[in-house]
């Protein structure tokens, strides 16, 4: 999220190495280190697989790379939603690496809902900021900035069928408790279901709806619960 953070930053005018932007990368980029060095410990300690050292270090060096080198870029707000999404749902798999290298068919599906969802739910606050007034100093455009909000409104229904079906199939991917799973994910399935039929609806281009995006938050808590009663 740091990362994030470094990105919206605006550039930096002053002389002076402390810069905002220079505290937020060292600081990123240090709790990035502990953490490796966290993992390490725990990997070598309990004689664990050191897939899961190399697969943080090179998303690592995706992350920052992509952050250094798309920091002046125009649009990137689309790695904002990429990094936001990812850290969201990456800890469904990566939890699982740490413990067995075999990860279960179903918690694929989960780290797709969640990731399509919050995708979607990123995608629908950019058709909030578009609609609204602009500071003229701004240096990067948002999502629906840079593909108009009729796409993106789009996009948003498009991952919204995907989020309802990734919340169905693992039914038939043998997770360990279908009737835990089963109520948060209904309830989720119904405010998604809202969502998009609000969706439908209103057209974001002349009117932003509020309502679409607090259906979405609701039903990413009830998604992560429903996730955490399948696996118990």
């Amino acid at each position: 999220m740091l990362l994030v953070l470094y990105l919206k930053l605006p550039q930096d005018t002053k002389e002076s190495k402390l810069t905002k932007k220079n505290i937020v990368i060292i600081a990123s980029i240090v709790l990035f280190l502990i953490s490796y060095g966290i993992l390490s410990f725990f990997v070598f300690y309990h004689g664990r697989s050191i897939i899961s050292l190399i697969l943080l270090g090179i998303i690592g060096i995706m992350l920052y790379s992509s952050c250094f080198f798309g920091d002046e870029w125009e649009n990137k707000s689309i790695l904002m939603i990429i990094y936001i999404g990812f850290a969201v749902s990456f800890g469904l798999i990566f939890g699982a690496i740490l413990n067995d290298i075999s990860i279960p068919l179903y918690l694929y599906f989960f780290f797709f809902g969640v990731l399509t969802l919050q995708f979607s739910k990123d995608i629908l606050k950019s058709c909030k900021r578009a609609t609204q007034e602009r500071s003229n100093n701004e240096e990067y455009r948002f999502f629906a900035d840079i593909f108009g909000i009729q796409i993106a409104q789009r996009m948003v229904l498009m991952l919204q069928f995907l989020t309802i079906l990734f919340l169905l199939i693992p039914f038939i991917s043998g997770i360990y408790n279908y009737f835990l799973y089963l109520f948060p994910m209904l309830i989720a399935m119904i405010l998604i279901v809202i969502s998009v039929i609000l969706n439908f609806k209103y057209d974001f281009k002349e009117k932003y709806n509020g309502k679409v995006f607090i259906l979405l938050r609701i039903g990413m808590f009830f998604i992560l619960a429903a996730y955490f009663f399948a696996s118990i």
